[in-house]
């Protein structure tokens, strides 16, 4: 495969990614949106549970804690979440069609957008080896480095920073400056995976331990909403450097000279010995 079909192939990638990041933004919208609609229901259901519940004893202490704790479990955001009730219901109380229209359109643009993400990672991390220029991170270990637990937290920044550089003509001097798109995409990443995998933590020992911890439906349903944002916004960011890395790409790379790269290239060390 020659330059030009190797480019050809980036563009179509990154078409890609852009196409699911779309989609991802606006089911991901419209699922905050009907979540929103499900923690109003919620609360409407509870005020008429709560009508029909007999008035507390006075003689039965223990019986009577455990409904107040059953009460305040059914408010907080681990039942809202744990048992479904995230989607808006019908009369019947199941999930109406349109939440479940939304639910998996978000799930398989999730998954479209991640698997041609990282096709377009090795793709454009193999494009600026295969011409010659030297980079700290290979096509397979730019995609690994999404995979790698802890260590992704870190590499793929590193990774993506040096892929832009390198691809807009930079030296390997300058390989690793900052890049403002760069930044701010691995901080929403960074922001909404933590915000994301805190709130998961707390959902499992609601439903694993004895220590629950309570806190406003509203609170919680709030911090998801800002967590699932940032991921959104992070792709959409994603899907910008994949349209601007491959604009670059498709600029400099035809126009590298072999013998520029050469003279890039530090040269070996000497020694000279000096004789007595």
């Amino acid at each position: 495969m020659n330059l030009e079909a190797k480019l050809r192939t980036l563009r179509v990638s990154s078409l890609a990614v852009t196409g699911f990041a779309i989609l991802l933004v606006l089911a991901g919208l419209s699922q905050l949106v009907l979540g929103g609609v499900a923690v109003k229901e919620e609360y409407e259901r509870i005020e008429r549970l709560e009508a029909l519940a007999p008035p507390p004893s006075q003689y039965y202490g223990y019986q009577q804690q455990r409904r107040q704790l059953q009460a305040e479990y059914n408010r907080s955001g681990s039942a809202f979440f744990i048992e479904g009730r995230f989607l808006p219901a019908g009369d019947d109380q199941k999930p109406g069609i349109i939440s479940i229209i939304s639910l998996i359109t978000l799930m398989l643009a999730a998954l479209g957008f991640v698997v041609s993400a990282l096709i377009w990672v090795w793709r454009a991390h193999a494009n600026i080896r295969e011409v010659g220029i030297r980079s700290k991170y290979g096509p397979g270990f730019a995609v690994a480095s999404y995979l790698i637990p802890v260590a992704n937290f870190m590499l793929p920044f590193e990774a993506m920073r040096e892929l832009h550089n390198r691809s807009h003509g930079e030296s390997e001097d300058f390989a690793h400056s900052g890049v403002e798109n760069v930044t701010a995409w691995w901080t929403a990443v960074l922001v909404g995976l933590l915000i994301f995998s805190a709130m998961i933590v707390k959902f499992a020992l609601d439903a694993g331990t004895n220590l629950i911890l309570m806190t406003p439906l509203w609170m919680e349903f709030a911090l998801l909403a800002f967590a699932i944002l940032l991921l959104l916004v992070s792709a959409y960011l994603f899907s910008s450097l994949t349209r601007a890395i491959t604009a670059a790409q498709e600029e400099v790379l035809p126009e590298i000279d072999p013998a520029g790269i050469e003279a890039e290239m530090p040269d070996k060390p000497r020694v000279n010995i000096i004789g007595a």
